[in-house]
C-alpha cells in the first residue's frame, strides 16, 4: 500500500478535539486493566475460524497474544507481573468487528430525535413536537430512523401535518436508511431563502417528490437531500467529538472491538486522527474516506496517514467509500427492470461508468481500498463491470481487495463474479430481516431470489464480512448473528427463515464478524483471531454463540467484557 505524508493537524485542532473532559459510562470508567502482561483464564476461549477450537487460557504482552491453549502451558509462559482477567465461566471470542458502520452517524442518532420504530406518521410527529417544545424557536430539529414501510399505508408522508405541528422550527428527518429525508415547511422556506431551487426537475442520482400541484411534498431522495442539508448549520467540532464518544461507548458495550467507518469526510478523518493521538479512541477504527474526499486527493493535498502510520493508536485510514446507487426502501436502488411496486421507475444510479472508472483509478493510485455501495442488481452489475475493467489493466488493484457494500440484490448471472474477481461481499444480515415484510413487493417473486444472497456470493465461506450499517440498524452484533443464522425476525418468524437456503451456520456467521471482517479491511494479519502475534482483542459473553439456541442471542445483555489490545475497555455492571 502506498503511504501518504502526515497532514498537519495543528495545535488548535488537537486542543479543541481532544483535551475537553471525556464523558463516559460507569461501566467504561470501571474498566481499568492495563495493556501490560495479561492472563485470561476461568472460562472458554474460541480461537479462530473456521475450526473454532476451544482453549482454556490466553496470555498477552503489550497488547498482543503470546500464548493460547490449556491453562497449565499458558501459565508457564506468563511473566510476572501480570494482570489476571477471570472469565467467571464466560466464553471469549475474537473481538467482534462491525464491517460496515457510520461512527458519527451513530453518535448523531443517539443525540438527535430517535424515530426508529414509529408505528405511523402521527407517532413521528409526536416525537418531533416533543423535542421542539423544549428548544428555542428557530432551532433546527434533526432526527433519523423513520420507515414508511412500517406504517399502515406504506406511503411517503406529506409535510403538511408535520408543518402544522411544528411551524417555528426547521425540521430535517432522515429515513432509516439515510437515503431520504422528510422536511417541514420552515425548512423548505429557509432553503428557498438561501437561493436553493426546489422543484421536480431531473437531477443525477436524486429525486424531489412533488404533490398534484407540483409542490415539494417534503421528501427528498438520495442526491436531492443535499439541497436541504446545505442549509442546515454545520455541527461544531465539540459536538462531533462528543458524538464520537457516544458512539464508541455504545459499540463497546455491545462487545465490538473494531468498526469499519464508512464515508468519512476530511474533518471526520482529522477529528478521529486527533482523538487517536490523544488516546481517546478505545476501539479499532478502519476509516473509509468519503467519495468527495477521495476526489480531492493529489500529491499537493495530503490528508492523513494511510496504513500503519498510527497503527498503535486506534485509527487507520484504509480505503474510500463510493456510491453507485441509493437504497431499496426509498426506491433509489438501481434495478435492471422496473420496480414491481412502481412501474416505470428503476431507481437512481449515481455514477456514470467513466466517473466510477476514474474513482477506482484514484483508489488504485493512492493505495485506497475501494468499498462501493451497490444495492440494486443494475448497481451491482455496473460496479462488478468497473472492477473487472480496473483489474484487467492494473496488477496492483486486485491486491486492494475491492469490496461491494450491501450487495443486496444481485442478478444470478453475477453471483459467481464476486469470487472470480476476488471482490468481498460486505453485507448486513439485519437488513434482510428488517426488509422482509416489504422487499418482495419491491422486487417481485423472481428478483427476490437474488436478494440477501449471503451464501451465493461467498460459496466457500471465506470472504463474506458482516456488519450492521448502524445507525440504519442496531449496532448489536449478536442481533446480526441471530439474523444471519435464522433469517427470521425477533419472534422467530418465519420459522424456516425468510431466505432459508441462505441462512448461515453459526461458525460461518461468527467468522463474518471476526476473521472475515478483518480480512475485508486487509487487517487479517492483526485482528479477527486469538492466535500468537495477533492483537489481544477479545469479546467475553455469558453464552457460546456457536452452541446456544439462536434465540438466546436476543433479548439480554450478554456482553461481560470488551477487551482491546489486552486492556478491558468495557465491563458490564454487576447485577443488583
Amino acid at each position: 500500500m502506498h503511504t501518504r505524508a502526515l497532514a498537519c493537524l495543528g495545535a488548535a485542532l488537537l486542543t479543541a478535539a481532544c483535551h475537553a473532559p471525556q464523558a463516559q459510562s460507569p461501566e467504561l470508567a470501571a474498566a481499568a486493566t492495563s495493556a501490560g502482561h495479561v492472563l485470561i483464564v476461568g472460562g472458554s476461549l474460541r480461537v479462530s475460524a473456521p475450526e473454532w477450537k476451544l482453549a482454556q487460557a490466553l496470555y498477552a504482552e503489550n497488547g498482543r497474544v503470546v500464548a493460547i491453549g490449556d491453562e497449565a502451558s499458558v501459565r508457564a509462559r506468563a511473566r510476572e507481573p501480570f494482570t489476571t482477567i477471570d472469565l467467571e465461566g464466560g466464553v471469549a471470542v475474537p473481538g467482534l468487528i462491525d464491517a460496515h458502520a457510520h461512527l458519527e452517524g451513530l453518535g448523531a442518532a443517539l443525540d438527535e430525535v430517535d424515530l426508529r420504530g414509529c408505528a405511523d406518521y402521527a407517532e413521528l410527529i409526536a416525537r418531533v413536537a416533543a423535542r421542539a417544545a423544549g428548544a428555542p424557536s428557530g432551532t433546527w430539529i434533526l432526527g433519523r430512523g423513520w420507515d414508511q414501510n412500517l406504517w399502515p399505508d406504506r406511503q411517503f408522508p406529506l409535510h403538511a401535518q408535520l408543518s402544522r405541528a411544528v411551524p417555528e422550527h426547521p425540521v430535517v428527518l432522515g429515513r432509516v436508511d439515510g437515503h431520504a429525508i422528510l422536511v417541514n415547511a420552515r425548512a423548505l422556506e429557509l432553503a428557498g431563502q438561501a437561493g436553493i431551487v426546489l422543484d421536480e426537475r431531473p437531477m443525477p442520482g436524486g429525486r424531489i417528490l412533488v404533490d398534484a400541484e407540483r409542490r415539494p411534498t417534503g421528501i427528498f431522495v438520495d442526491n436531492a437531500t443535499a439541497l436541504i442539508e446545505s442549509a442546515v448549520p454545520p455541527v461544531d467540532m465539540k459536538t462531533r467529538r462528543r458524538r464520537v464518544l457516544l458512539a464508541q461507548a455504545e459499540l463497546l458495550r455491545h462487545g465490538l472491538t473494531g468498526v469499519h467507518d464508512m464515508g468519512e469526510g476530511q474533518e471526520s478523518m482529522r477529528l478521529l486522527a486527533a482523538m487517536s493521538l490523544a488516546g481517546e479512541l478505545r476501539i479499532e477504527v478502519a476509516g473509509y474516506m468519503s467519495q468527495a474526499a477521495l476526489e480531492t486527493l493529489d500529491s499537493a493535498n495530503p490528508l492523513v496517514p494511510v496504513g500503519g502510520a498510527w497503527s498503535a493508536l486506534g485509527y487507520r485510514l484504509v480505503g474510500a467509500k463510493l456510491y453507485m446507487d441509493g437504497a431499496l426502501g426509498s426506491r433509489g436502488a438501481a434495478l435492471l427492470e422496473d420496480y414491481a411496486d412502481e412501474p416505470g421507475h428503476r431507481g437512481l444510479p449515481m455514477l456514470e461508468d467513466a466517473q466510477l472508472d476514474h474513482l477506482l483509478e484514484l483508489c488504485d493510485a493512492n493505495g485506497m481500498q475501494p468499498a462501493v455501495h451497490a444495492i440494486g442488481d443494475l448497481g451491482n452489475r455496473r460496479v462488478l463491470d468497473a472492477l473487472e475493467r480496473r483489474i484487467s489493466v492494473s496488477a496492483s488493484f486486485a491486491a486492494l481487495r475491492p469490496r461491494i457494500e450491501h450487495a443486496q440484490v444481485v442478478s444470478p448471472a453475477d453471483w459467481e463474479r464476486f469470487a472470480r474477481l476476488g471482490v468481498t461481499p460486505s453485507m448486513q444480515p439485519t437488513h434482510a430481516t428488517s426488509d422482509m415484510p416489504w422487499a418482495p413487493a419491491r422486487l417481485g417473486p423472481q428478483r427476490i431470489e437474488g436478494a440477501y444472497a449471503w451464501r451465493r456470493l461467498d460459496p466457500q465461506g471465506g470472504s463474506l464480512c458482516l456488519g450492521s450499517d448502524c445507525p440504519v440498524e442496531s449496532c448489536d452484533p449478536l442481533a446480526g448473528l441471530y439474523a444471519a443464522i435464522t433469517c427470521a425476525d425477533a419472534r422467530g418468524e418465519p420459522a424456516e427463515g425468510y431466505r432459508p437456503d441462505q441462512r448461515l451456520d453459526p461458525a460461518r456467521a461468527l467468522a463474518g464478524f471476526t476473521a472475515n471482517a478483518a480480512r475485508a479491511a486487509r487487517q487479517d494479519h492483526e485482528f479477527g483471531r486469538l492466535e500468537p502475534g495477533y492483537w489481544a482483542n477479545v469479546t467475553v459473553l455469558d453464552l457460546d454463540p456457536l452452541s446456544c439456541a439462536p434465540r438466546e442471542l436476543l433479548g439480554g445483555r450478554h456482553v461481560r467484557l470488551t477487551i482491546v489490545r489486552g486492556q478491558v475497555v468495557y465491563e458490564a455492571a454487576a447485577p443488583r
